[in-house]
């Protein structure tokens, strides 16, 4: 399906914060672009390089467009350096490209230059190759020009809408808190089938993980974009806010993952207590009330996790969640040794109940009967 993928493809591709970063960027390569040639003491014939300029500098946050700039320029001028020690050793050319290149490539690993590592080898050749005998005129020139366009990309992403992820961060989160509530309702799910189904949950719980790694990422990224920047002042409080939620959400999976692990468990011994001990004992009888509380534990967590923050429902999710996870615990307190079930559905409590106190903070108070 050719045009459902070009769909796809547009969809995460095309995004408003894309949008806006190529037509910035498009608008400082052509202002470098068109300045450059009016530049002082400076060659005009080289005032191509500033549109390169300002496409180094544009990133989607000021902070980084900052950074990257400033490392590019490092690297810029430790190729230039390699380059010029080359010419002084006046060997001959096929040496002096295979020595830039060695030497340039090996700074290249400086961890310090960060963006500007990959600039060390190519303003090296450039240097040697196209400045040649007139290298000193050509890598100033090269080096302003670059400067000057990174400096207007900088000005450019500072003055025209400059960028904020706030609200990008937070959707991202509320998708992954959606994720690991649906993920609990299927575990949940799960302790109907009958045989037990063998889903692949460590493929989903996988996942969920590697979907909170880009969460994280996202949250930094709302973070950094705020720094230096005159739409973020008063966005300090929501930041640190996003940053608990996203810890509560990873320990929450770690703690989901422990439960995966145990549920799957518990299945494999019901199924054999059943088989071993026949329906109308009492160990089979214990089993099944122990699956259903636990379900119904389950469940409530499950609903307690997808309460957005400070819901006024999140409330009576928590209680629920606590009175399930409560019921569970009795009734497996009166139940201790006569099955492996009881015992895995003790530690399955365990997890049920470190999920909700991770869960916790982000409950609003419940309303006071007055309103």
């Amino acid at each position: 399906m050719p045009g459902s993928r070009i769909r796809g493809w547009a969809h995460t591709t095309v995004t408003q914060p894309r949008v806006l970063l190529a037509f910035k960027t498009a608008l400082a390569a052509s202002i470098a672009w068109f300045l450059a040639p009016h530049l002082p003491f400076l060659d005009s014939d080289y005032s191509y390089y500033a549109p390169l300029g300002a496409v180094i500098s544009m990133y989607p946050t000021l902070v980084r467009s900052v950074r990257t700039a400033v490392q590019a320029m490092a690297g810029l001028a430790v190729g230039a350096a390699v380059a010029f020690g080359a010419l002084a050793l006046g060997a001959p050319g096929v040496f002096k490209v295979a020595l830039v290149v060695g030497v340039g490539v090996l700074l290249a690993g400086w961890r310090l230059l960060g963006e500007g590592r990959s600039w060390v080898p190519v303003t090296a050749l450039f240097v040697l190759l196209i400045g040649g005998g007139d290298a000193d005129a050509y890598s100033i020139n090269y080096l302003v020009h670059v400067v000057f366009g990174a400096i207007v990309g900088t000005l450019v992403n500072l003055f025209i809408v400059p960028p904020l992820y706030l609200r990008d961060a937070e959707e991202r989160l509320d998708k992954l808190r959606d994720r690991v509530a649906d993920y609990l309702r299927n575990l949940a799910d799960a302790l109907d089938d009958d045989p037990p189904g063998d889903h692949d949950w460590s493929t989903d719980i996988g996942n969920l993980e590697e979907a909170a790694g880009t969460v994280r990422s996202a949250v930094s990224q709302a973070d950094e974009s705020r720094k230096g920047n005159p739409r973020g002042r008063r966005a300090g409080k929501q930041v640190n806010q996003d940053y608990q939620r996203m810890r509560a959400l990873e320990h929450a999976l770690f703690y989901v993952r422990d439960l995966t692990d145990l549920l799957r468990r518990f299945l494999t011994s019901d199924s054999e207590d059943g088989e071993e001990d026949g329906a109308g004992d009492e160990t089979a009888v214990d089993s099944a009330v122990v699956t259903r509380e636990l379900q119904a534990a389950i469940g409530a967590v499950g609903e307690l996790i997808a309460s957005p923050v400070r819901a006024e429902e999140s409330a009576d999710r928590l209680q629920a969640a606590e009175d399930a996870v409560a019921t569970l615990s009795r009734s497996l307190d009166q139940r201790v040794g006569t099955a492996t079930s009881v015992s895995i559905g003790v530690a399955a409590s365990v997890s049920l109940r470190s999920i909700i106190d991770v869960s916790r903070p982000f409950v609003a108070d419940k309303p006071s009967a007055d309103h």
